[in-house]
């Protein structure tokens, strides 16, 4: 006898009825789970990046120099007049340090739009016979005008933002040349590229696809970003604070210690300081596990040791600014080893991070040794290699595998050479007041006068 009742299946408690569930997760979960679940939800409705997102200029957890720089090239490109080739900046640094967050900021003060190349989603182009990503980037970034919107008022003040690089460029760099020279002459709006600084010049975009010739054949202007300063991060921090305050029902205060640890491990990035933060503050959460480090106090009798906290699920490899290198060429610490010295500093590492700008770097060291030496042989000999170095650029400028020869020569032998180091604070200039002596038709100089009291002192020792 066939059974005419229909089967009923159990599929679990329906999530569109409200009722439903509400006598499921009493019947299964205790009161306090409860409660805790509906804090997740809670927290989890409320955007609280969103809410820390920069509005204005006060808002950013940057230098105010780099902040002036920006907004001295936006107002610069759209109050002169168009010439026959694009404007085209490049924004750099270390992950976090606010190169976006200050370009939106200064965007919006400056009734400036923004549009944004987002790489497409990956195809078989020649499966579709579509075009290429280069074809593809090409026309987007030299007919982007037709892309904009019919209520944008601005639409005559706007610049075009390449972050997301297509992947064609990552693995030939050649044909990213190619594209640069089209956007240069046919683009119609001004260019701004941000590349994120890594210590692999295998995958440093700065060091690949913007060398130090491209920049100088296409005008590239260049502004680096350093990493976030310890009072602009805790800044950026008591603003967390200060909205996490205003909303005690779903969020809770970290204790000062959970804090400390992660100024400490984040390392001057921003993003990375805000999202530890945000898991912190999560209701129902334990404290997040820390670990003592102590750091040695160099330059005194006694070896004292500070005893600092950093979160054991945060691990970063430290990558070193331009100016924190140079101090560490410029003022060499040795080390002794029997009864010679080394130097303690891995060389080959600081090398590598230098090798994106090897140029720029070796320029810096010319406008600054002679403040570091203590004796007028070593600083000739040490001038001596700069000069040697200068000349790879010179003769074999087309050469990228040859640039770090020049680099060696000079890293190493300024810190070999410099035995009576000045022991003292010395501020690091920029290149600016060569370039100027050298258009001037090098008039007389500071660097002169330093030059002719030193002969002249040694004259009358001879008299």
């Amino acid at each position: 006898m066939k059974n005419s009742k229909w089967k009923s299946f159990d599929f679990g408690p329906n999530i569109c009825s409200p009722k439903r569930t509400s006598s499921i997760e009493i019947l299964d979960f205790p009161l306090e789970k409860q409660v805790v679940k509906a804090t997740y939800s809670n927290s989890s409705a409320f955007d609280f990046h969103s809410k820390l997102t920069p509005k204005v200029v006060s808002d950013l957890a940057v230098h105010s120099k780099k902040i002036e720089e920006v907004k001295l090239w936006l107002e610069n490109v759209f109050s002169k007049q168009r010439d026959n080739h694009t404007a085209i900046l490049l924004l750099s640094g270390p992950t976090g340090s606010g190169k976006t967050a200050t370009l939106n900021v200064l965007c919006k003060d400056l009734d400036i739009s923004i549009s944004e190349w987002v790489n497409p989603v990956d195809q078989d182009y020649e499966l579709l016979r579509g075009s290429n990503q280069m074809n593809t980037f090409i026309e987007f970034i030299t007919t982007e005008s037709k892309y904009t919107s019919l209520f944008d008022v601005s639409k005559e003040r706007k610049i075009v933002l390449v972050e997301d690089f297509p992947n064609l460029f990552l693995k030939k760099h050649d044909e990213f040349s190619i594209a640069l020279e089209e956007c240069y002459y046919k683009s119609k709006h001004p260019i701004v590229f941000i590349c994120t600084d890594v210590a692999n010049n295998k995958i440093n975009l700065v060091y690949n696809l913007f060398p130090q010739e491209e920049l100088k054949k296409y005008q590239i202007t260049h502004i680096g970003f350093n990493a976030c300063a310890p009072t602009l991060l805790k800044y950026s921090l008591k603003r967390a604070h200060d909205l996490v305050q205003k909303h005690k029902d779903i969020f809770q205060t970290p204790p000062s210690n959970v804090v400390e640890a992660i100024l400490l491990s984040s390392m001057g990035d921003i993003r990375c300081a805000i999202n530890q933060y945000y898991f912190a503050c999560l209701l129902g959460t334990k404290e997040m596990p820390t670990e003592k480090s102590s750091t040695v106090k160099p330059g005194s009798k006694r070896k004292r040791s500070e005893k600092t906290s950093l979160l054991k699920i945060m691990a970063r490899d430290e990558t070193l600014g331009l100016f924190h290198a140079l101090g560490r060429i410029l003022n060499p610490k040795r080390k002794e080893y029997k009864k010679s010295w080394r130097l303690n500093c891995d060389i080959e590492s600081l090398i590598t991070e230098l090798e994106s700008q090897p140029e720029n770097v070796i320029s810096f060291l010319f406008s600054n040794c002679i403040k570091y030496f203590g004796n007028l042989k070593e600083l000739c000999d040490a001038l001596d290699l700069l000069c040697l170095s200068q000349t790879f650029f010179e003769k074999w400028t087309e050469r990228k595998d040859l640039h770090q020869y020049p680099l060696w020569i000079s890293v190493l032998g300024l810190m070999m050479l410099n035995n009576h180091k000045v022991s003292k604070w010395n501020q690091i200039e920029g290149i600016k007041k060569l370039k100027q002596n050298i258009d001037r038709k090098l008039h007389k100089t500071s660097l002169d006068d330093y030059y002719s009291s030193l002969i002249k002192e040694h004259h009358m020792k001879k008299l």
